[in-house]
């Protein structure tokens, strides 16, 4: 079962990954690489623990990986975000997929769960068997993927790319087990920062029952590889070597790579979109669809003004008062092309401003 994990690791290498969806090998995407390794040249891979691998590409690299402990500061929502994501090479501090799979939140909306969380802690252990890793630079993007950037601003375009390329490239991925216990308080609890923050390390699984009866304190616990269903940690400590699974990843981003290919902005901002607002990718281009730059029709002036045009053409009017002056409208059709209509502006013409 081992191999197959570690095969699956090292084929993941290069391939498009949407971080909005929790960090697990399944949700790579595609069968092939998106960017070009050198697989004319290849060797046999020696991997710590796992025995050796033929038919790898010279530029993936495998180091030996090391056990850690870890304990966060007490932090707010948004610093544990960027925490998050800079143990991933994602600069910024947007929640990840990761992130919020971590730390069970599923509204999809980063103000709303910023607001309802006032401090973030983490404690765990962090066992990596090995990494693996790209070592070639720069990294340069197979003809498929250039060719298939939008040159334009085109939301159903943007939105199959990213659909089918995601929006990181996978560069590197650590591979073994993490048990982690995760502290999210939220803002009606009163104390401003409750004793279980003070130790993390003292905490027992029977602390977990108790503290998860406080009003506003949820004490996760979060497994990656081994058996999940061991009872204790040291159970689960035996059983990370047979059971590995993927705990680190690291990601470059797609537009990074994309110097000189005409639609570079238009993907980048399409990106950024869907990664900070998270709408469903099946909805994704309807929303990109309310994105695009907004401009009125027909634009001001265009339509002919003055008074000759109030008496020449008789038009429909709007009477508000049973004795009050009435209001006509321009019934002349306005072309707007395949745009959506996200407002509607009224303007008064004529010498009269009656129109």
């Amino acid at each position: 079962m081992s191999d197959g994990v570690v095969k699956k690791a090292i084929s993941s290498l290069g391939k498009g990954f949407d971080i909005t969806s929790d960090f697990r090998l399944k949700y790579c995407k595609g069968h092939d690489r998106l960017v070009l390794l050198n697989e004319t040249e290849t060797r046999e891979l020696v991997v710590p623990g796992f025995g050796s691998f033929d038919g790898v590409s010279t530029d993936i690299k495998c180091d030996k990986g090391d056990r850690t402990r870890y304990q966060s500061d007490i932090l707010d929502f948004n610093q544990m975000s960027e925490f998050v994501n800079q143990k991933c090479s994602v600069p910024g501090k947007i929640p990840s997929g990761l992130f919020n799979a971590m730390f069970g939140f599923e509204s999809g909306s980063w103000a709303t769960d910023a607001a309802n969380t006032k401090y973030l802690g983490l404690d765990g252990y962090f066992i990596v068997s090995f990494d693996v890793r790209i070592d070639r630079y720069p990294l340069v993007l197979s003809d498929e993927v250039r060719n298939a950037v939008p040159s334009a601003w085109d939301p159903s375009a943007l939105a199959r790319f990213i659909e089918k390329y995601g929006t990181h490239i996978i560069v590197g991925l650590g591979l073994g087990g993490q048990d982690v216990l995760l502290v999210p308080q939220a803002f009606n609890v009163f104390d401003p920062q409750p004793l279980i923050f003070n130790s993390l390390t003292s905490i027992t699984d029977k602390d977990v029952a108790r503290l998860n009866l406080l009003q506003g304190i949820n004490v996760k616990c979060n497994r990656k590889g081994g058996d999940l269903s061991a009872n204790s940690h040291c159970e689960w400590l035996l059983t990370v070597p047979s059971m590995p699974d993927a705990i680190h990843f690291s990601f470059i981003p797609i537009t990074s790579v994309l110097n000189g290919v005409p639609g570079k902005g238009f993907l980048s901002h399409a990106i950024n979109l869907y990664l900070r607002y998270k709408p469903p990718i099946c909805d994704l281009q309807y929303f990109l669809d309310f994105q695009a730059h907004k401009m009125w029709a027909p634009v001001h002036n265009d339509l002919s003004l003055g008074p000759t045009t109030n008496r020449a053409i008789r038009t429909p009017a709007l009477q508000f008062k049973l004795i009050g002056p009435k209001l006509y409208v321009n019934t002349t059709q306005v072309t707007v092309g395949k745009r959506p209509i996200t407002g509607m502006r009224l303007y008064l013409e004529g010498m009269k401003c009656n129109r």
